[in-house]
Order: structure tokens, then sequence, then C-alpha cells
């Protein structure tokens, strides 16, 4: 195989990729010889008919398929050769056509991740980031598991804040006539904060069998029209009043939540604590590492890399301003109101350069390192994902397979955080005065 490798820039190339007469000779003699073996010709028994009538009819398949399996099997040894790795498909100069006795040639251009010859991740300096599990941290947490194993009893007497109240009510247009929705037996948790709070303040003091009527405050456009237009009426008709009963905080409470005293609960709520913030710190110093190394490193990124990840930096800042109510955010939220996409574009430029130049470095350490990642780890991923989002592994399969065509992305992100531990383990943390 003959190659050579033109420099377009530090991020492309164009190849030149001669493939040999003779192989390409020895691959139509063996397809002709195969398809000849399999032909049903008429008139001829299987592997009888006359190599010329072979050739006329399946020639063209037979070239189609040396250049399908050939073209990639030679491009790659191109690449290994060169020392390059693609982060685009190929896209060929010139048409790929066999001829009889010659070679096959043909150029592509290619962009390639750059070179970082002094590529430095050793023994970087970050910051100690001290963490520890206070005492008043560990009673909230405990004091949220109280509440959360609260009960609620059945009382008689007038409400307060903190109760549950069951409830039928009846909503009704500002002349208390006409009704436009109703609902029997709903349950009210006052304690939630979930309640509008002029809801609220005529509920709370009433008892069971009082009949409230109340007008509706304006909750704004996230309501639907009907319901939330000014002056809009609720009646609301409490049917059961519940007050919430906490548990007593011992060594009984301690062992609903697998532990044999509340000395063993408090212990591991302070690991758990303890487990969070250190995660947290890790993730910082990380990504001080990281963009140490981007600034510290100079070199080109592949345009489409650049492009890329623009893309899906004006995607989410655009998603992420329609979702906010803050005006200022609105006002990058693209042509949906009516701003310039490449003003947009050109705001988060740096970012997307500092982003891509990241995932490059990131990438080029683990190929170092060798840093891989087996099925298990994927599985174990996917499983913790799972638990978070409350569904299934195969829904959380589905989510990445639908979004990106398959968990090759997903992959590289746990290979990434991966490298960034390996970085982390390989840093000089320097301690504060």
């Amino acid at each position: 195989m003959n190659t050579a490798v033109e420099d377009i820039s530090s991020t492309k190339k164009r190849l030149k990729i001669e493939i040999p007469t003779d192989i390409i000779e020895k691959e139509y003699k063996m397809g002709l010889d195969n398809v000849r073996k399999r032909a049903k010709i008429p008139g001829f028994r299987p592997g009888n008919a006359p190599v010329t009538m072979i050739e006329k009819k399946f020639g063209n398949d037979i070239k189609s398929d040396i250049i399908d399996r050939l073209v990639p099997e030679y491009y790659s040894k191109a690449l290994k050769e060169a020392d390059l790795v693609p982060v685009t498909l190929p896209k060929f100069e010139s048409s790929l056509d066999i001829k009889r006795n010659e070679p096959l040639s043909f150029s592509l251009t290619v962009e390639v991740r750059p070179m970082i010859p002094d590529l430095n991740y050793i023994g970087l300096k970050v910051d100690d980031i001290a963490v520890e599990a206070e005492a008043k941290e560990i009673d909230e947490t405990i004091n949220g598991l109280q509440d959360e194993r609260a009960m609620f009893e059945v009382v008689d007497r007038e409400i307060r804040e903190n109760d549950l109240i069951i409830i039928d009510f009846v909503k009704l247009d500002p002349t208390g006539q006409k009704e436009l929705s109703s609902g029997k037996d709903q349950v009210m948790n006052l304690g939630t904060n979930i309640a509008p709070k002029g809801i609220l303040d005529e509920i709370v003091g009433r008892k069971k069998g009082d009949t409230v009527e109340i007008t509706l405050p304006d909750f704004g456009q996230d309501q639907s029209q009907e319901a939330s237009k000014k002056g809009n009426r609720i009646r609301i008709t409490v049917k059961e009043v519940k007050e919430k009963i906490l548990h007593a905080i011992d060594d009984e409470f301690a062992k609903d939540f697998g532990h044999e005293s509340l000395e063993s609960l408090r212990e591991g709520v302070r690991e758990g604590i303890l487990k969070a913030k250190q995660d947290s710190a890790a993730k910082q110093q990380k990504q001080q590492l990281l963009d140490m190394m981007v600034g510290s490193h100079e070199f080109d990124v592949p345009e489409s890399m650049l492009e890329r990840e623009l893309e899906q930096l004006v995607i989410n800042e655009k998603y992420s301003a329609r979702q906010s109510k803050d005006s200022m955010s609105n006002e990058v939220a693209g042509k949906d109101s009516g701003v310039d996409i490449s003003e947009l574009s050109e705001r988060l430029k740096p970012k997307a350069l500092s982003n891509a130049k990241a995932a490059i470095i990131l990438e080029m350490i683990a190929d170092k390192e060798s840093i891989n990642v087996s099925e298990e780890e994927v599985k174990s991923k996917v499983s913790l994902l799972a638990r978070h989002l409350q569904t299934t592994p195969d829904a959380v399969i589905n989510l990445f397979v639908t979004r990106d065509g398959s968990l090759e992305n997903f992959k590289k992100t746990i290979r990434d955080e991966k490298a960034l531990d390996l970085i982390l383990a390989k840093a000089e943390i320097t301690k504060g005065e």
C-alpha cells in the first residue's frame, strides 16, 4: 500500500491511498470464483458457467464488494501508519472505480485530532478542599427522616398550618353561579407550602364541616386561563382534619433505617454527608485541573468539533431561556425572542472552544493511559442513573439510544470521568496556610 499525507492544516489532512494491483486482482479473481460456484445460470450447473459470462453478469457487484471491504481496511491502515485519529467521517475527492490490472487509487480529506506533543497532566497542583459533617447538618438530616416517617391522625380541633386536610371543592366563576370544575375527597397537606397563601390564610382556624368561599389569587400564565382569572372563586368544604405525629428520635426510630441504635444512625448520616461533600470537592478539583490543562496547552480544534459543541450550547441556552421566568434570560432565547442566533453563537464560542479542547485533552490522556470502559461499568452507571431518575435501566438505555443512536456517548462520558479521576490521583494536593 502506498500512502501520502498532505497537511491542509493541523487538524485537516488529505490522504492519498493506493491499493496495489496484485491485491485488487487477487480479490477480483476470488470474487469471481465464489460467485461462479454459487450462481445459477440457465444451461449450466453451478461452478461450470464460463468466467466471461459470470464477469459480465456479476462483475460490477464484485467490484462494489471489493471497494466496500478494502477501502475501509486500507483507510484504517493509512490512519494508523500516519498516527492520525479522525474526528469526522472522511470526504472522498473522487469516485471509486476498479479497473482490471490497475491499482485502486483514491484521495480523501478528513478532520483529525490535533497533536499535543508535551501534554502535561501529572503532578499538577490543586488546592485541598477540607470538608466535615457538622452536628447541625446531621440533626437536620435526621429531622428530615423523621418528617418523612410522620403519621397523620384524625383530630377534632381547628386547622393548623402543618395539618393534612380532606376537602371537597367547587371552582366557580366570579359571579359564584357558574361551576367550572369540582373534586371530592381531595388531600391538602398544608405543611408542604404548596397551598397558595391566599387559600391557606382562609383555611387555618376552620374546623371539620366548615365551608369557606375564597377568591382565587392570580396564579399567572402557568395555570389554566379559566382557573387563574382574577375573580374566580373556590368553595371548599372541610371533611376531615389530621394532625402530623412525629416519631421520637431514638434507637427504635434508628431501626427503621437499618441501624441498631441512634448513635449508629447518626454515624451513618455523618458518613453520607461527608461522602457527598468529598465528591463535591473532588468534582471542583477536577474542574480546576481540567481548566488548568486547557489554559496551558495551545492547539487547534477541528472545525467540526467546535461547530457541534457550539450548536449544542446554543440549543441548551435557548431551552434554558424558555424554561426561565427571568426576562434577562429570555433575551437570549434566539429566534424565538427575536435575537440573532449569530450573536448568541458569538457569545458562546469561547465556552464551546474550551469544552472542545477539554474533550480532546481527556481523550488523549485516556488513550495514553489505556483507559477503557467495561460492560460491567456501563451496567453499573446505568443502574445508578435509573435509581436516581426512579425508572428502569432499560428506560435509561432507550433514552440514550433514542437521543444519540447508541451508548457510545454515554461510554465516552464514563471514560472521561475515569481520566479525570486519574489526573486527580496524580495531582499534588496543596494545603492552605
